[in-house]
């Protein structure tokens, strides 16, 4: 007897049904495979699995999602091309909250990987509803789908702030602050890198993550009890930098949850980016305050800062160099204190060095002007530890592109305004000298009251040295500055001298020196060509 012919059907149904699940299975596998998103790439993988989204057998609409994700992973053109696809990841996200974990996990992790090649959070937010099924899935019971959930709030609301204030009024701030609580290590990781991508975009934002009580839950973190926890306190330093930067009020905050003595223990930390993200953190906080300023010093927290400095490896050390730019900036005594802590002689090594870290030399230049900007003494402390010379290499050797080549020449001039040691200035006088540095240093030892119109041995050292001679081998346009300032220290001679500067000049036509008067109406006192001393920002 033959069999009815429903079951021939039915075999056809369940063979088909088969098939659709063994092909999405192996889109699926292919699709984590780097070597096949070529081919996947050809093969127009996106549009043929799109049907299969809305398959009524859910382990393919899971497998689809799945090989979905991975392709957005590790592919821009189809990740661009998921996201411009019509109504994909609307529909997508739109069924979700009917769904089984595995499903949730991969739109998370599809939300997640499309973002981190696209600058795509207004879409998936307002286009695609994004916000509502992140909460379904925050709400979800499964810890594993929480946790993606939380990586998917982070890649989009690093990308605007717009979205990150959409984030925080739906309510889910307080979730995500409750998960630092959760006994998963990477649960806390993930909820501090979304609150710390929330934080950094400005000071609205930042006051409304202090406000749902966020620093008591994290301040724990960076207690000796956790100092095994790399990543935790990595990550914990680097949120509440991102909330202190923005504001006073913001500094204030952080520093009244008992922030110090702790963070100055973590720039002695043996791992090299803890000590780089606490020193970011004091450089912050030193910004807005005299008073934190002061109390980083009397706690030690210039030798903290020297030690992230001479340590650093693979982390810059710029943070611990601006945060002493910024103490030294404070006051005078600040800046003698930074001086006495013998760290000029490092930040003049490295100045020296064959480091091409721009950033880094221009704030070194920037926090040696903070330091000699105060006075003669502290100008002096500077030059003793040749930074001037070192400043004026890095002038020669970098292009006018690089930052470090301007705060060079600032903090030169700055110093030379200050300093009353005309042997030090005098030694910087060589024929290869740049003639826009030699403008200053010329400027600096020909004004009034000062330098050869004062002093008889000055001048004497100045004809001695070859320095008279050198500067009237200049070749300067007629009425440019440079002319100008030559004239000016022509000024402080007599004609008989500068008529032999080119051959020897007798012992005795040099004592008549110390009875001569320089022409007051020469001497440099030209507005135009002084130095200002004016302070500058940092890098």
């Amino acid at each position: 007897m033959s069999p009815p012919s429903s079951y021939y059907v039915q075999k056809i149904f369940e063979t088909y049904a088969k098939s659709q699940l063994t092909f999405v299975q192996n889109f699926a596998g292919q699709a984590a495979k780097q070597a096949y998103i070529e081919c996947l790439n050809k093969s127009n993988a996106v549009e043929i699995v799109q049907p299969l989204l809305d398959d009524i057998d859910p382990e393919v609409r899971m497998n689809a999602v799945l090989g979905l994700a991975r392709l957005a992973g590790n592919s821009k053109k189809c990740a661009k091309q998921i996201l411009c696809t019509d109504n994909l990841l609307k529909r997508l996200l739109g069924q979700i909250a009917c769904e089984n974990k595995t499903y949730k996990k991969s739109c998370m992790n599809l939300i997640r990987n499309i973002s981190k090649h696209l600058s795509c959070s207004e879409i998936i937010v307002k286009e695609c509803d994004g916000i509502h099924a992140i909460l379904t899935c925050m709400k979800d019971l499964d810890v594993m789908v929480r946790e993606v959930a939380l990586q998917a709030i982070s890649s989009i609301a690093g990308q605007d702030p717009s979205i990150s204030q959409l984030i925080i009024k739906s309510g889910i701030l307080p979730q995500i602050v409750q998960s630092l609580k959760e006994e998963r290590h990477d649960f806390k990781l993930y909820a501090l890198s979304t609150l710390s991508e929330i934080a950094k975009h400005n000071q609205k934002l930042a006051k409304q993550i202090v406000d749902v009580h966020t620093l008591p839950n994290v301040i724990i973190f960076l207690s000796t009890d956790y100092n095994t926890d790399v990543k935790l306190q990595a990550n914990t330093l680097l949120l509440i930098k991102n909330i202190a930067k923005h504001s006073l009020s913001l500094t204030e905050i952080v520093v009244e949850t008992k922030l110090f003595p702790e963070i100055l223990l973590l720039m002695a930390h043996p791992d090299e980016s803890v000590r780089y993200n606490a020193a970011e953190v004091v450089y912050e906080v030193v910004k807005y305050s005299i008073q934190i300023c002061k109390m980083i010093v009397t706690t030690g927290g210039i030798v903290s800062l020297l030690n992230v400095i001479l340590k650093s490896k693979e982390y810059p050390s710029t943070p611990a160099v601006l945060a002493l730019g910024y103490i030294s900036s404070v006051s005078p005594l600040l800046a003698t204190a930074v001086i006495n802590s013998k760290i000029l002689k490092h930040l003049t090594a490295i100045l020296k060095s064959d480091t091409d870290d721009d950033c880094l030399k221009a704030g070194i230049a920037w926090t040696l002007e903070m330091i000699g900007q105060h006075s003669s003494k502290h100008a002096k402390s500077v030059f003793t530890c040749h930074a001037v010379s070192a400043m004026i290499d890095v002038y020669i050797n970098t292009s006018p592109t690089h930052e470090a080549h301007h705060k060079c020449k600032s903090a030169i001039k700055v110093i030379l305004n200050k300093s009353e040691d005309f042997s030090a200035i005098e030694k910087l006088l060589t024929p290869s000298m740049p003639i826009q540095i030699m403008l200053h240093i010329l400027i600096k030892i020909s004004q009034v009251f000062s330098m050869l119109p004062k002093s008889f041995k000055a001048r004497r050292n100045f004809i001695i040295n070859g320095h008279l001679k050198m500067i009237q081998n200049l070749k300067p346009d007629i009425n440019s500055h440079l002319d100008y300032v030559i004239k000016a220290v022509n000024c402080c001679f007599p004609d008989n001298i500068l008529q032999m500067v080119a051959g020897e000049i007798p012992e005795s036509v040099l004592r008549k020196l110390d009875k001569f008067v320089p022409k007051s109406q020469c001497l440099l006192d030209d507005h135009e060509v002084q130095m200002s001393n004016s302070f500058t920002n940092p890098v």
